[in-house]
């Protein structure tokens, strides 16, 4: 129970890393998403001869799309999601369901010519942000929607690998399993991201991630340095990062895991509820929550709307059963599913155990 498993972070101890920015979203002069002490650190590295790594786990241009004549925000018509910029290849598409359109001249709401504007960076803006700073260096986006597929994403580890790139801006695609030996900058843009979700395993998991990170520098042993842009410069998971000490990072977060009989010391069950109607999807979650058995040690919460409320269409409510490591939850949503109402029409009920998305 007490033994410390985080991948990647013995790696991360290569190189000396630091907050160099406590907010990412408040533009520098000029209107960037980097800051200076990034962008002086990355000169300095091209300057070496050496290559940087920008980290950014959000795909396309932007996030959000608005127009700044009548507020009109761009969303999914089939989720409860942004619909997310992509300027390489000009659409504007739901990373969900999949649906897209192209990225329109005029607001569909007012007509506005001109006024839309990209809210917030992907790693498409931050890769035009760079080659505005660094004209001449090479630069690599990568990103699991990239054109090409699987056989160019190899193509361009293995450029990397070689030293045929200056800069690299990646998602997740690049925070393990890659060994690029002139790599000694790593730069972390928007560190928090995963911090926001509402998951219990949220701080472990940026942590991890952030490890996995950072531990591209410095593999050849080359003395390198690793950044990180935060909203929470002061949060234990970017003080952990930077001190290197996972052991202490371990033994607050099992603590508050404790206090609060999260898993490993309690047990989680998810139900999600959904429907072609809001109306029926609530109102089955709610005869499921009334079915529920009285047993000791067990609880549950909600139903409530899920983080996702809608999805391809379909209206989600989520139940969280709670209870203590010993508690039978299999026998407890067992029970209340049985004795609950029977699916009828478009409703459709999910159970998962232990559950690792809570989305």
């Amino acid at each position: 129970m007490r033994k410390c498993t985080f991948p990647g972070v013995s790696a991360a101890r290569r190189c000396r890393i630091f907050i160099s920015s406590t907010c990412v979203a408040i533009r520098r002069r000029g209107g960037g998403f980097l800051s200076p002490i990034m962008l002086k650190g990355m000169a300095k590295t091209l300057e070496r001869g050496e290559q940087s790594l920008l980290f950014l786990n959000r795909r396309g241009y932007a996030p959000l799309t608005l127009c700044r004549v009548c507020g009109h925000r761009f969303q999914c018509p089939n989720c409860s999601a942004w619909l997310v910029e992509h300027r390489f290849r000009g659409v504007l598409q739901c990373h969900h369901c999949g649906h897209n359109e192209k990225s329109p001249d005029a607001c569909p709401e007012c007509g506005a010519l001109d006024h839309l504007a990209a809210c917030g960076p992907g790693v498409e803006r931050i890769a035009e942000e760079v080659e505005k700073s660094f004209p001449e260096s090479r630069i690599i986006v990568l990103s699991s929607d990239m054109a090409g597929g699987v056989k160019r994403l190899r193509l361009e580890l293995e450029a990397i690998a070689k030293g045929d790139a200056d800069i690299v801006i990646g998602t997740q695609l690049v925070a393990k399993g890659h060994n690029f030996p002139k790599m000694t900058l790593v730069g972390i843009v928007d560190a928090d991201l995963g911090l926001a979700n509402g998951d219990p395993r949220a701080a472990e998991r940026t942590f991890q991630l952030l490890s996995q990170v950072t531990g591209r520098a410095g593999r050849s042993g080359l003395q390198s340095r690793g950044l990180i842009q935060t909203y929470q410069p002061g949060h234990p998971v970017m003080q952990a990062i930077v001190s290197g000490d996972s052991e202490a990072f371990y033994e607050r977060e099992i603590l508050e895991r404790e206090k609060a009989l999260m898993p490993p010391f309690g047990r989680l069950a998810s139900i999600i509820v959904s429907a072609d109607s809001r109306n029926d999807a609530e109102a089955h979650a709610r005869s499921l929550r009334q079915a529920a058995p009285q047993m000791s040690g067990l609880s549950v919460l909600g139903p409530a709307e899920a983080p996702l409320a809608l999805v391809r269409g379909r209206h989600r409510f989520r139940l969280l059963i709670h209870g203590r490591r010993g508690s039978d939850m299999q026998a407890f949503v067992r029970a209340m599913v049985e004795q609950g109402p029977k699916e009828r029409g478009s409703v459709q009920v999910q159970l998962d155990i232990d559950p690792q998305s809570f989305l």
